[in-house]
């Protein structure tokens, strides 16, 4: 199942593929429902940045996570808001763990500090300093300075997680078009907004299925 994307993000991005990935830590069981977003003319136009090709996690994207937990927290007496400062650190590591493989390399942790969803909700908000390399066969491949943000906040039964990495340089590409230009300012507004809106697990069936 795909999240669909805010309003405002349907003209350029589009999914990629969706992932499934499932843990388990003592009696709890957690079902991740990964939808990964690529942005349409940069793919297009610059695929080393923009393509999500072969399981690559492209230095442009975004991406939304359903975290389901079995039993849920409400059914053992818990309220997800009330451990979200316990539960953030680990969805977050979870997801990073996911896509290690992506071709996504995490160098370091810069910020950590609350945000507040559109509809009020407080949550948990990441910023990480990452590479995202041209090829995920080689760990010599060459990579582009990126940044990922992670956010994190409660639902009903569990918790809901989305974000989205933005590229710092363009490695060796040729001039992109100025609406595709390395803009870290703009872009971080970008992934803001759509944290702040995105609604994981609510869409229709993806087209593309990558399951993981």
């Amino acid at each position: 199942m795909a999240t669909p994307l805010p309003e405002p993000f349907r003209d350029v991005w589009r999914v990629a593929g969706t992932r499934t990935s499932q843990r388990k830590l003592g009696f709890v069981s957690s079902t991740a429902e990964t939808t990964l977003f690529e942005h349409g003319p940069t793919a297009d136009a610059a695929p080393a940045i923009g393509r999500a090709a072969d399981d690559r996690l492209p230095a442009r994207s975004l991406f939304a996570v359903e975290l389901v937990l079995s039993p849920s927290l409400p059914s053992i007496g818990i309220a997800p808001a009330a451990v979200l400062e316990m539960a953030a650190p680990r969805a977050k590591r979870q997801f990073l763990e996911t896509v290690a493989s992506a071709g996504l390399v995490v160098e370091d942790e810069r910020e950590a500090t609350r945000f507040e969803r559109a509809d009020g909700t407080t949550g948990k908000r990441y910023v990480l300093e990452t590479a995202s390399r041209t090829d995920t066969d080689r760990a010599s491949a060459d990579a582009i300075a990126a940044e990922t943000h992670v956010a994190v906040w409660p639902t009903d039964e569990a918790y809901g997680m989305a974000g989205g990495t933005l590229p710092l340089e363009d490695g060796d590409l040729d001039t992109l078009d100025a609406d595709l230009e390395i803009a870290p300012g703009r872009e971080r507004k970008r992934v803001y907004e759509f944290v702040r809106t995105v609604d994981p697990g609510s869409g229709c069936e993806s087209p593309v299925d990558r399951d993981g």
